[in-house]
């Protein structure tokens, strides 16, 4: 035996073999109780012995009288038994799971009997009972082979030709966008249509011409029935797992599991389709209606099994394709779906969809051989619901993955910066992306609950509750969205405020600042306000939420006292316009230029990079060094034996070529002579005062500075230092002690070369 086969036989056996064990009866009484183990005369005699003591009873005039009583209390709801009734009320959790399990027993026990019944209906093939007429038989088969095979041929040759010919056109619309990918789906899709229809009108005039004087005959058209049923599923299951070339699918999955999935796909239904639709049929025409549901559990039974190894093959094939490389580059669409998912739950749907299609397969074959009438019309018409909900879930996901790829650019005329605009709403698509998973995950299983009759969902949505819950729901997402627009909407327009500008450097670092804080403001009332708003309009009544933010803002009024005297400060700083973003300033006895400004705090970065939060309780005073203007003090220290007037000529030479640089714009006025501040130990100080544009001190100063010096070292001027005597002390005959060190003197040719002796 091939090793292929292993598998498939051993899933068959046990299929059978869970089949027959439900058919063995557990006890005598159980078996008995079953409906489908009556015979015709076990019922005629059932019959007989429940009317022959009914005629005893109506024959004897005491009891029929009883008999009457009982019926007329029955009729009035006054019980016969009170104590019978009360010990039949009392229903208790164990009488409750004995009964679903005696329910799931005979159930069990009615299918398996009924698989019993309906397979064992071959053996009429075998043992004479069917009354085969082989030359109708014979007088159907020639034309019917005919028309598979002109079916075929033609479906295989048209759909050659066409995509022959789309080929070329194909080439100009990849890579092109979505709407060129599109175009591309809906010509192929359009190809495979026109193929089918070609093969199948063809067949069906070729059948009508050529056999026969009354036309197409029923089993022709059984087949050719069939034939365009399954047809259409194909380019349906094409559809969705890349009609073009196995492109542009609307699932995304890699393309060997695509491939296997079609591949399978194609094949589970036409074991179903012609097995059902032809087959069967057929067989209840030609030979007789037990064959025909013989036939028919036959191939629900091999459709049941080849659906577990297709799901198995699939599962296994995923689980090993998860652990390479990707085998095509993630699009960006797709890939902004796949960041918006979490890991732990893409991870968690690999591992359950097996279990639900195994589940799905089970339900649908014991439906199939239980109920085969509702198998049509409920298990299709379910699974249809159910692979369109998916299907259209899938293309809304993907919609808005590519949506979210695309940038916003706003008109040139609107006072918007379009950059932070886009930025601002792509970095709300992820959250965006999950909100929308999250209610097509809950969409898709409602339409499956409702699909398989285990919850109302239709009724209850068109009732009023839930009519009313839809719409707040939908209410609420479009107050947050529009929230999220206006949040970045005005943001950007403040951005573009902020970067503009306003007039002088002082007016602009006004207006950021208060652009800031306006930008905090908006934050926080679109927050508070949209919020409200969302949950009013899903039926939560926020009057007590209100109340209750009233008591709550009063208790943390007590609790955070620290907190409030921040925000009082900072507005009462920013009201007397004390400091804006970019100043230099002192606050909290740290000195920094303001970086960030909030009504709680400030924000500085000091000399050496530090950053200090500063909370505005504990500020005391604001020492700001760019109002206006500023002034750089210069003093200089000369030694006591330079003229005062030469070393003030010096610091005047320095600020005349000191208005010669790049630094002149920034001076404001003529260089300020303060004159000799003090007499030092070592230096007679002189000062002068250079009045500066706003915040321009620092670099002008150090540039002053240098100048000066080197206009004292041109003119020789001194600016003397610390020195050091070396007193070596007389003993008490007033003789000195002589130094260490030896000191002879150098011929002056020696002095001039800079040599030793």
């Amino acid at each position: 035996m091939p090793p292929i086969c292993r598998p498939l036989l051993k899933s068959a056996a046990l299929v059978l073999f869970t089949l027959i064990l439900a058919a063995v009866p557990l006890t005598t009484s159980a078996w008995a109780q079953s409906p489908l183990t009556t015979t015709t005369s076990e019922t005629a005699g059932t019959t007989d012995e429940v009317i022959k003591p009914l005629l005893d009873v109506l024959k004897d005039d005491a009891a029929r009288e009883k008999l009457i009583q009982s019926l007329q209390q029955s009729s009035t709801g006054e019980p016969a038994n009170s104590d019978a009734n009360d010990s039949a009320a009392e229903t208790t959790v164990a009488n409750q799971l004995a009964g679903i399990t005696k329910n799931a027993i005979d159930e069990a026990l009615t299918i398996g009997q009924r698989f019993i019944n309906d397979i064992s209906g071959l053996t009429t093939l075998f043992d004479g009972r069917s009354n085969l007429d082989w030359g109708q038989i014979a007088g159907m088969l020639t034309p019917l082979l005919a028309t598979v095979a002109v079916s075929f041929l033609l479906y295989f040759f048209a759909k050659r030709l066409l995509r022959a010919g789309l080929a070329r056109i194909s080439a100009r619309f990849r890579n092109r966008g979505i709407f060129a990918a599109l175009a591309l789906v809906v010509m192929y899709f359009l190809s495979e249509i026109l193929s089918l229809a070609i093969a199948y009108f063809a067949a069906s005039a070729l059948a009508a011409t050529l056999f026969g004087t009354l036309g197409v005959s029923i089993y022709q058209t059984l087949y050719l029935n069939a034939f365009l049923v399954l047809g259409v599923t194909a380019i349906i299951i094409r559809v969705v797992t890349g009609i073009v070339d196995g492109e542009y699918a609307v699932l995304r999955l890699t393309p060997s599991v695509r491939k296997m999935l079609r591949q399978r796909g194609i094949a589970l239904s036409g074991i179903l389709i012609y097995g059902i639709a032809f087959v069967v049929p057929v067989a209840n025409s030609l030979i007789s209606y037990t064959v025909g549901r013989s036939l028919r559990v036959v191939v629900y039974s091999i459709a049941a099994i080849y659906a577990v190894r297709a799901i198995r093959a699939i599962s296994n094939l995923q689980q090993t394709l998860a652990k390479l490389p990707d085998e095509e580059p993630t699009e960006e669409g797709d890939a902004a779906v796949e960041e918006a998912l979490p890991e732990p739950v893409q991870s968690a749907f690999m591992q359950i969809w097996p279990l639900i299609a195994y589940g799905y397969v089970a339900v649908s074959y014991v439906i199939a051989l239980s109920r085969p009438a509702l198998f049509v019309d409920f298990v299709g018409g379910a699974t249809l619901k159910t692979a369109l909900a998916l299907i259209v879930g899938g293309l809304v996901l993907r919609a808005c993955g590519y949506l979210s790829t695309l940038s916003v650019h706003t008109p040139a005329f609107l006072p918007l910066d379009s950059q932070a605009l886009s930025t601002r709403l792509t970095s709300f698509i992820p959250v965006l992306l999950r909100v929308v998973w999250l209610l097509v995950s809950i969409a898709i299983l409602a339409v499956v609950l409702d699909a398989w009759a285990i919850l109302d969902v239709g009724g209850w949505i068109d009732g009023e509750r839930g009519s009313a819950m839809i719409a707040g729901l939908m209410s609420s997402l479009i107050v947050v969205i529009v929230c999220v627009i206006l949040w970045a909407a005005s943001s950007s327009w403040i951005d573009y405020r902020m970067e503009s500008g306003h007039g002088s450097a002082l007016l602009s670092a006004r207006y950021r600042t208060l652009y800031s804080l306006l930008k905090n403001a908006l934050t926080v009332a679109l927050v508070v306000f949209g919020g409200m708003i969302a949950l009013s309009e899903l039926g939560i009544d926020i009057g007590p939420l209100l109340a209750g933010a009233g008591v709550l803002g009063l208790a943390i009024g007590f609790g955070a006292q620290k907190l409030v005297q921040d925000i009082i400060s900072g507005v009462f700083i920013q009201l007397e316009n004390a400091m804006n973003v970019g100043d230099v300033v002192g606050a909290g006895g740290i000195t920094g230029v303001v970086e960030r400004l909030t009504l709680r705090s400030v924000s500085l970065r000091d000399l050496s990079g530090v950053y200090h939060i500063i909370p505005f309780s504990s500020v005391d005073s604001v020492s700001n060094y760019m109002r206006i203007f500023s002034y750089h003090v210069e003093e200089v220290g000369i030694a006591y034996k330079e003229n005062v007037t030469d070393g003030k000529d010096a610091m005047q030479e320095a600020f005349d070529r000191l208005m010669e640089t790049e630094h002149k714009p920034d001076i404001l006025a003529p260089l300020e002579m303060h004159g000799v501040t003090g007499l030092g130990d070592s230096a007679v100080l002189i000062r002068a005062r250079i009045k500066t544009a706003p915040g321009k001190q620092f670099g002008l100063g150090r540039a002053y500075t240098e100048l000066v010096k080197q206009v004292m070292d041109e003119r020789g001027i001194e600016i003397p230092f610390p020195h050091t005597t070396f007193f070596l002390g007389r003993d008490k005959d007033g003789k000195t002690d002589e130094f260490p060190i030896k000191m002879d003197a150098l011929p002056p040719q020696a002095e001039e070369n800079g040599t030793d002796k």
